[in-house]
C-alpha cells in the first residue's frame, strides 16, 4: 500500500509531531509500504529532499511556511500526483497550520489537495479551554478552534478519524464525530546501554556517584520536554521529600529537552525554593541516544500533563517505551464529557494521591525496554480506509 502523510513541519528535532510522522512512516516501510511525507507549513526552507529515520529512507516535500498557499497546494498536488498514494494521513495540530492555532482556510486547501482520495485524520490536539480551569481566553479561543476542526472535518469527510487519549475521543464524539483510539509511541529509539559506557559526567559533577551501589542512595527524577506553566511542585515535593526521608534516600531532579520560556521560569523557581533539599541537573537539548540512556538511568519520571490527557503526551510515551515508572502530578482538568477516562491503565504510571508516599518507598518498579511503534504501526495500518 502507499500512504502519503500530511503534516506541519518536517525539521528534524524540532517538531513533535513531524518527528512521530516520519517515525511512523518509517515503521509502515519497514512492513513492506511505500510511504512519502509532505510539510504545509515547515520551519525551514522548501525543497525535495530525503530524510533518514530508523534505517528507513523517506522521500519528502518541505512547504515553508513563507510560500503562499496557492503554491504550497500546487507543489503538495504534483507531488502527491507523482507518487500515488492509495491513502492520505493527515497528522493534525491547529498550531502546526496557524500561529494563533485557527487556520480556518485550512479545510478548503486540504480538499484541493487530498483531491478525493481516501483519507485518514489523526488529532494530535483538539481546541482548547475545555479543563475546569482554563481562562476565559482560553475558553474564547478554543470555541473558535473547535468551529475550525468541525468545518475541517465537514469539508474533507474523512473516511477514518483517531486521536490518542479517551478525553479527545470523548469529545470528538459529543460533536457527533466517531474517533478510534491509537496510541502513541515514543518519539525516542530504545537505546541498547553497556556496562561499558560513561556514567554522565554532568550527574558526576553534580555529586552523584557512579558506583551502582552507592548510586543506590539517590533517586533520580526525570522531566523530559516541556514544563508546562500550569504544573505546580506541590504537593508532589513534599510526598516525594518526606518518602525519601523514610526510605534513606536522597534525591536529584534531571531534566532534558526543551523545557519552554515558561519551563525554565518553573526550573529556576523550583532550584531557588528546593535547592537546599533536592539536586538539580539540567542537560537541555540532547541526542535520541543520550536522552534513552537517561531514560534508562533515572528512578522515575515526572510527568507534567493532566492525568487525563496523558494519552497525548510523547514524554510519557517515551517513558513507558522505556520502562520508566513515571508520577502523574496534574488531576484538575477534567472534561465534563460523560465516558471521559482518566488515564491509560498501565502500572507503570502512578498517581499523586495518597498511596504515593507508600509506593515510592517500597520502590517503583521498572520494566525492561519495550519499544511499542511495530504494534502501533499495525494498528495504524488496519485503521486506514484502503480503497
Amino acid at each position: 500500500m502507499r500512504i502519503a502523510f500530511l503534516c506541519g513541519s518536517l525539521e528534524p528535532g524540532r517538531d513533535g509531531v513531524g518527528d512521530y510522522t516520519r517515525r511512523l512512516a518509517a515503521e509502515c516501510i519497514r512492513q513492506g509500504h511505500e510511504c512519502q511525507l509532505v510539510a504545509l507549513n515547515d520551519n525551514g526552507t522548501s525543497c525535495r529532499e530525503t530524510q533518514e529515520c530508523d534505517g528507513s529512507s523517506i522521500g519528502c516535500l518541505r512547504c515553508a511556511g513563507s510560500l503562499p498557499w496557492p503554491e504550497r497546494v500546487r507543489q503538495a498536488r504534483e507531488f502527491l500526483t507523482e507518487f500515488g498514494p492509495d491513502c492520505i494521513s493527515l497528522q493534525f495540530v491547529s498550531y502546526a497550520f496557524h500561529p494563533k492555532g485557527i487556520p480556518w482556510r485550512l479545510a478548503g486547501y486540504l480538499k484541493s489537495i487530498v483531491a478525493g482520495r481516501p483519507l485518514h485524520i489523526m488529532f494530535h490536539e483538539l481546541w482548547s479551554g475545555f479543563g475546569k480551569t482554563a481562562s476565559l481566553k482560553e475558553r474564547l479561543v478554543g470555541a473558535v478552534q473547535r468551529q475550525c476542526i468541525l468545518r475541517t472535518l465537514r469539508v474533507l469527510q474523512p473516511q477514518t478519524v483517531s486521536t490518542s487519549n479517551a478525553t479527545y475521543t470523548a469529545m470528538l464524539k459529543a460533536a457527533g464525530v466517531a474517533a478510534a483510539e491509537l496510541p502513541l509511541f515514543g518519539n525516542i529509539p530504545v537505546l541498547e546501554i553497556g556496562s561499558s559506557q560513561a556514567f554522565p559526567p554532568q550527574l558526576v559533577a553534580a555529586g552523584i556517584p557512579d558506583d551502582p551501589c552507592a548510586r543506590k542512595e539517590w533517586w533520580l527524577a526525570l522531566f523530559f520536554g516541556t514544563l508546562h506553566r500550569e504544573w505546580t511542585p506541590e504537593p508532589f515535593v513534599s510526598i516525594l521529600l518526606q518518602a525519601a526521608k523514610q526510605a534513606g534516600k536522597r534525591v536529584c531532579f534531571l531534566s532534558v529537552g526543551r523545557l519552554g520560556a515558561a519551563g525554565e521560569a518553573r526550573w529556576e523557581t523550583l532550584q531557588r525554593d528546593y535547592g537546599h533539599e533536592i539536586a538539580f541537573v539540567k542537560f537541555g537539548e540532547q541526542p535520541c541516544g543520550e536522552i534513552s540512556r537517561l531514560l534508562q538511568i533515572a528512578d522515575f519520571g515526572i510527568a507534567a500533563s493532566p492525568l487525563n490527557l496523558i494519552g497525548k503526551s510523547g514524554s510519557a510515551a517515551a517513558m513507558l517505551d522505556h520502562g520508566l515508572p513515571f508520577i502523574v502530578t496534574r488531576d484538575e482538568e477534567r472534561h465534563p464529557v460523560e465516558g471521559t477516562h482518566s488515564a491509560p491503565a498501565d502500572p507503570l504510571l502512578h498517581r499523586c494521591d495518597a498511596a504515593l508516599e507508600a509506593k515510592l518507598i517500597a520502590g517503583l518498579p521498572k520494566r525492561k525496554p519495550r519499544p511499542r511503534l511495530d504494534g502501533i504501526c499495525a494498528r495504524f495500518i488496519a485503521g486506514l480506509p484502503i480503497p
